[in-house]
């Protein structure tokens, strides 16, 4: 040390009033107390539980910290006493901790003390270093135990931070697969028939569309446009599951028959569509066609029962002014229609000129509209004669629709369009009320005759449940006696929803109106309608009156009929006779009445008010 540096430690330890050498400083009065304060200034005053213990660990001292903190005292602390205050779980592992110090010679271990002012278990962090003699023999311990619970809260807030985090990310995983699964299934959804499991219409606007964009112009792709026959029918029948049950079936055949060639989808309902592409589609698509009618005429199972389900298929090419899918599809749908109309299970390719026709049916139909309020429509009537005195018994009401451009429009065009139109019933009623209406004229004036009115029901007409309720209203109008009503219904309203059709006929039944069944023996069952629904009257199809003359077996149809009628207890009448030889014939074989240009054309009011003018003034007669 320098002169200098012994000088300014002189004069700092004479400031501080301590002795100027060491051994001064050591033996001088009061240095032994004041070194002892010191030590315990130290520690009491550090901010850990300082604890000392002998060479096997039995603590022998404790620092008043670790008494007021545990509520111990010294005594209590000693030997293995200090481990009353801690948890008791913590026992094990800090004796085996302490074991292991021993032999390695360092102590660090962590525990739950109890803290005396609140109970609480709060965690320490314990460590010590042994004291050694001479010969490295451990003689005791010295060490300091330090609250860690902040520490471990931390730790606690962490891991629970990190486990919400964990749970979150999991549940945030969790959720986005639930998402991605739901818009799996909303996409499936969008694009699928959840009947069939084919595509459906909106996938297959985009697949054509798709097309056309891969194809070039002109597009080469063709469309086939398949409708079910007669689908309508087997709802009503069977019930609509038994034709959900057909319509799966239906898909899976299709989708057989494509074969991988051909974009498959449901349209709707009973219709489905196919889109072949190629150079080669044309010939492609009518090869698949044949592949569809062969696979559906094999029956299907529904239920317990065994039922046919044909359809018919329009196919259209795609052109170039075929830009968008409504055209193509409304052009194969317009070939669909014309197979239908030649019959079930068939095929056409649509033509330039089916279109035509198409659009010519749209246009009647839309004047078919306006025609009523316009006036176009008027009622002709055929008298209904008795077969031996020719004198009129009855009329049948007929509509017919003069045209303000077109002229006379056949009846042949004029009920399909009002039915395909859906004013089948608007133009009954009218017939109904204004024929009831005249007919009350005519009774009034030629009381003598007591003239029945027969009137047509078409099949949707009879499937409408309001159509009973509209014959009572009129009825009750116009008031119209209903035993001089005779409503006439071919056996085709029967195919069709036959229950509603057979409570209809009942009501009308119970209202005293008749029932005639027109066109008798060219449908078929028609022995079964018979018997289960009410019939008055069997009218003879004018096809077999034409031939009985020429052909003996038709003749012999049309006695087994008189025959069958008049053992059932019904009136015969026999249509469509224009030769004095039929009405011999009919007369010989005991028909009741005939119908025919023979008897009277359909005549309008006025002209058959002539006819019956002198019927009432002659009486019947005999010809």
């Amino acid at each position: 040390m320098t002169e200098k540096q012994d000088e300014t430690l002189a004069a700092v330890t004479a400031k501080a009033g301590l002795p100027a050498s060491t051994d001064e400083r050591r033996f001088a009065p009061g240095a032994v107390e004041q070194t002892e304060h010191q030590h315990r200034t130290l520690v009491e005053g550090v901010p850990h539980l300082i604890w000392r213990s002998c060479d096997l660990g039995l603590w022998t001292w404790a620092s008043p910290q670790w008494l007021t903190y545990t509520g111990q005292s010294q005594d209590e602390s000693h030997g293995r006493g200090w481990l009353d205050v801690v948890h008791p779980q913590d026992h094990a592992h800090t004796l085996a901790a302490w074991a292991a110090a021993i032999g390695k010679g360092e102590l660090d271990v962590e525990f739950r003390v109890r803290r005396a002012a609140d109970g609480r278990w709060v965690w320490h962090h314990t460590t010590s270093l042994p004291l050694r003699d001479e010969t490295g023999r451990i003689i005791e311990w010295l060490g300091s135990t330090t609250d860690i619970q902040p520490y471990k809260d931390l730790q606690l807030r962490q891991a629970e931070l990190l486990d919400k985090a964990e749970r979150h990310a999991q549940e945030l995983e969790a959720e986005v697969g639930r998402r991605m699964q739901a818009e799996t299934r909303l996409q499936h959804a969008a694009y699928h028939d959840n009947l069939t499991g084919l595509h459906n219409r909106a996938w297959f606007m985009e697949r054509f569309r798709q097309s056309l964009r891969t194809n070039g112009a002109p597009p080469t792709c063709s469309l086939l446009f398949l409708d079910l026959d007669r689908f309508k029918l087997i709802n009503d029948s069977f019930g609509h599951p038994a034709g959900d049950t057909l319509l799966a079936e239906v898909g899976q055949r299709l989708q057989g028959c494509t074969q991988g060639e051909a974009a498959l989808a449901r349209l709707g309902g009973d219709e489905f569509a196919a889109l072949v592409e190629g150079f080669d589609s044309m010939d492609a698509a009518l090869r698949l066609a044949e592949r569809i009618n062969e696979a559906l005429r094999r029956p299907f199972m529904v239920g317990t029962r065994e039922v046919t389900a044909t359809c018919s298929i329009g196919v259209a090419h795609a052109m170039a002014g075929h830009s968008r899918y409504e055209e193509l599809i409304r052009d194969a749908g317009v070939a669909m229609y014309e197979a239908k109309a030649n019959g079930s299970g068939g095929c056409a390719v649509f033509t330039a000129a089916m279109r035509d026709k198409a659009a010519e049916a749209l246009m009647l139909e839309s004047d078919l509209r306006q025609a009523l309020s316009r006036g176009e429509f008027s009622l002709r009537y055929q008298p209904i004669c008795d077969a031996d005195t020719s004198g009129i018994i009855g009329v049948e009401a007929l509509i017919r629709w003069r045209h303000a451009e077109r002229g006379d429009v056949p009846p042949s065009q004029l009920i399909p369009a009002a039915e395909k139109a859906g004013l089948i019933r608007n133009l009954g009623q009218w017939v109904f009320r204004k024929a009831c209406a005249q007919m009350l004229v005519w009774h009034e004036r030629y009381p003598t005759l007591d003239l029945q009115l027969n009137v047509n029901a078409s099949a949707d007409e009879l499937r409408d449940g309001q159509y009973l309720a509209d014959i009572q209203e009129i009825l009750a109008t116009t008031r119209f006696d209903p035993r001089r009503l005779q409503v006439e219904v071919t056996e085709g309203v029967f195919l069709r929803q036959p229950e509603t059709t057979g409570e209809i006929l009942d009501g009308l039944r119970a209202l005293g109106v008749r029932i005639a069944l027109d066109d008798f023996g060219t449908g078929y069952s028609s022995l079964a309608y018979l018997s289960r629904y009410p019939v008055d009257t069997l009218k003879i199809d004018r096809t077999f009156v034409s031939d009985m003359l020429t052909q003996r077996r038709t003749r012999e149809v049309v006695e087994a009929i008189i025959r069958l009628g008049h053992a059932m207890d019904l009136l015969v009448v026999a249509e469509g006779v224009e030769e004095d030889a039929q009405l011999q014939a009919l007369r010989a074989s005991g028909c009741d009445l005939v119908q025919g240009f023979l008897l009277g054309r359909p005549l309008n009011a006025a002209d058959l008010e002539a006819v019956l003018d002198e019927q009432a003034r002659l009486g019947p007669f005999i010809t």
